[in-house]
C-alpha cells in the first residue's frame, strides 16, 4: 500500500468543497488554510490538479464511464478521486503505475470498500488512455472534433464554436487549451493617505494605477489587499474601466463586488474629475461588499442600489421621485452578465456550466434587454458603455448591432473606445495605445488570451448618445 500524497488529498478536498458549496475551485483554494500549511510544491501540485479537473471534468467522466458498470451509482467523492487520477494520466501524462496507485489510495481514504473498483477502473484507464485521446472510438466523420474536444478538455459544442471563431486553428488551440494560471495585475488605491511599502517596490505602472504583471504569491503575502492599498483586476478589465471613467454622474450596472467601481473612482481622482457614482447590482450582498471595500479604501462618493437592471424604472423610483422626473446619467456603464469565456483560466468550471443555448439565445436576449433599458437613462450627449468578458460575437458585436437597429438604439452611434475622454489626457497615453491595439476598425474593443502571459478576454463598445 503506497502512501497518499498530501497534494492529491488536498485537491480532492478542494474539489468536493467547491462542488458542495457551488463555488469555483480557485476561490476555495484561496480561502483554505490547509493549502498554505503544506509544502509549496505540494500546494502548487494540488492547485494544478484541482483546477485541471475542474476544467476537464466532462471529458474525464467520458473516459471513466467507459469502464464503470453503473456510472450513475458511483458516490460523488469516489468519482472525484477517479477524476483526479484520470486527469493525471490523460493531461499530465503521469506514469500509469503512479497515477493508479495514488488514485486507489485516494478512493480508499474516503470509501475503503470502493478501493477494488478504483483499482480495476484505473488500470483500464491506464491501458486505454492513448486510444481515448486519439478518439479511436469516435465515428470517422467526427473524429477530428472529438479529438480536439478531448485535447482541449471542453464540451464538443464549445470546442466547435471556438474553432469557428478564430482565424487560425493554432489561435483556437492556444486559447482553449491554455490551462496555465492567468497573470495577476493590480490597481493601486489613488485615495491612500501614504505610499504602500509593497507597491513602492514595484516597477512603474503600465498606465496610471495599473501594475502588471505582479507575482501572485508575493503580492498576496505582502498584505497589500488586506490594507486596501490595491485591488486585483485584470489589465484588460482595467483598460475598460479606465476608458469608461468620465466626469459627471455615472450609473454602473452589474457592479458586483465593485472591482470596476474601485478602478473608476481611482481614475476619476487621478484625472481630476468631479463625479457622482451609483453602483447597481441584483444582489444586496454584493452591494454591501462593494461599499465595505470602498469604505476600507477611503473611497467616498459612491451609493449602491440593488435591483433588476431590466426594470430600471422600478429600481430608480426613489431617485426619480427626488428629481420629479426620470434621472439621466452622463455615463451608463453595463458590465453585462455573460458566458465568461474570456476568463476560463481563472474559473475553469465555466465550460461545463454553460450550454450552447446560453451563448446563442439566453444571454444575448438578456444583454439586449439590459442595453435597451439602460439607453433610457443616458443623458443627451452622454455615453452608454457595454462590456462583457466573453470572446463570442453573439454576446458582443451582434448584441450591439441588434441594439443599434432597435428603436431604443436609434439615437446612439458607435465611437472608438480609444477616443474616450480620459484617454486623451497625456498621463493616460499608454492606456490609449493599449486600447488602440485591441480595437477593430469599428472601434470595438476585444481582447483574447492566446498565450500563457496574455490577459483575459474582454469586449467593450462605446455608444454615444447623439
Amino acid at each position: 500500500m503506497s502512501r497518499l500524497s498530501p497534494a492529491r488529498k488536498l485537491a480532492l478536498d478542494v474539489l468536493m468543497e467547491a462542488d458542495r458549496r457551488g463555488m469555483y475551485a480557485r476561490d476555495v483554494l484561496s480561502s483554505r488554510a490547509s493549502a498554505k500549511a503544506i509544502d509549496q510544491r505540494d500546494s502548487a501540485f494540488a492547485a494544478r490538479l484541482a483546477l485541471g479537473v475542474a476544467a476537464t471534468q466532462g471529458i474525464l467522466d467520458e473516459l471513466l464511464d467507459q469502464f464503470l458498470d453503473k456510472p450513475k451509482k458511483v458516490a460523488p467523492r469516489v468519482r472525484m478521486a477517479l477524476r483526479i487520477s484520470a486527469f493525471e494520466m490523460l493531461y499530465l501524462h503521469s506514469p500509469g503505475r503512479v497515477a493508479v496507485s495514488q488514485g486507489v489510495e485516494l478512493v480508499r481514504c474516503g470509501a475503503k470498500s470502493a478501493a477494488g473498483l478504483a483499482n480495476a477502473v484505473l488500470h483500464k484507464v491506464a491501458d486505454n488512455v492513448d486510444d481515448f485521446a486519439a478518439a479511436v472510438d469516435a465515428d470517422e466523420s467526427e473524429r477530428r472534433l472529438v479529438r480536439l474536444s478531448r485535447l482541449m478538455g471542453l464540451p464538443r459544442w464549445l470546442c466547435a464554436r471556438i474553432m469557428a471563431s478564430f482565424d487560425t486553428p493554432e489561435g483556437a488551440l492556444n486559447f482553449a487549451g491554455n490551462l496555465a494560471p492567468a497573470p495577476l495585475a493590480l490597481h493601486e488605491n489613488a485615495f491612500a493617505s501614504k505610499p504602500d511599502p509593497y507597491i513602492s517596490q514595484l516597477v512603474a505602472p503600465v498606465f496610471p494605477g495599473c501594475h502588471a504583471p505582479v507575482d501572485a504569491q508575493v503580492t498576496v503575502a505582502s498584505g497589500v489587499f488586506e490594507r486596501a492599498a490595491a485591488v486585483a483586476s485584470d489589465l484588460n478589465a482595467q483598460l475598460i474601466a479606465t476608458a469608461a471613467t468620465r466626469p459627471g454622474c455615472c450609473l454602473e450596472i452589474g457592479a458586483g463586488r465593485g472591482t470596476k467601481t474601485y478602478v473608476m473612482m481611482c481614475q476619476a481622482k487621478r484625472a481630476g474629475y468631479e463625479r457622482q457614482h451609483t453602483a447597481l447590482d441584483l444582489h444586496d450582498r454584493k452591494c454591501d461588499q462593494n461599499l465595505a471595500r470602498l469604505h476600507k479604501a477611503g473611497i467616498q462618493g459612491v451609493r449602491t442600489v440593488s435591483g433588476d437592471a431590466c426594470e430600471l424604472d422600478e429600481v430608480l423610483t426613489s431617485f426619480d421621485a427626488m428629481l420629479g422626473e426620470p434621472v439621466k446619467f452622463d455615463t451608463v456603464f453595463i458590465d453585462a452578465p455573460c458566458s465568461g469565456t474570456g476568463t476560463m483560466r481563472r474559473h475553469p468550471e465555466i465550460p461545463w456550466r454553460l450550454t450552447e443555448k446560453d451563448v446563442t439565445v439566453e444571454l444575448p436576449k438578456l444583454q439586449l434587454t439590459m442595453l435597451k433599458e439602460a439607453a433610457t437613462r443616458v443623458a443627451a450627449g452622454g455615453e452608454l458603455i457595454y462590456a462583457t468578458c466573453s470572446v463570442f460575437e453573439e454576446e458582443n458585436a451582434q448584441v450591439v448591432d441588434a441594439f443599434l437597429a432597435s428603436p431604443e438604439g436609434a439615437g446612439f452611434t458607435v465611437a472608438p473606445l480609444s477616443e474616450a475622454q480620459i484617454l486623451q489626457l497625456p498621463e493616460f497615453d499608454q492606456a490609449k495605445k493599449l486600447v488602440s491595439v485591441r480595437q477593430n476598425d469599428r472601434g470595438l474593443f476585444q481582447s483574447v488570451p492566446v498565450s500563457a502571459d496574455s490577459y483575459d478576454g474582454h469586449f467593450c463598445a462605446r455608444l454615444v448618445h447623439k
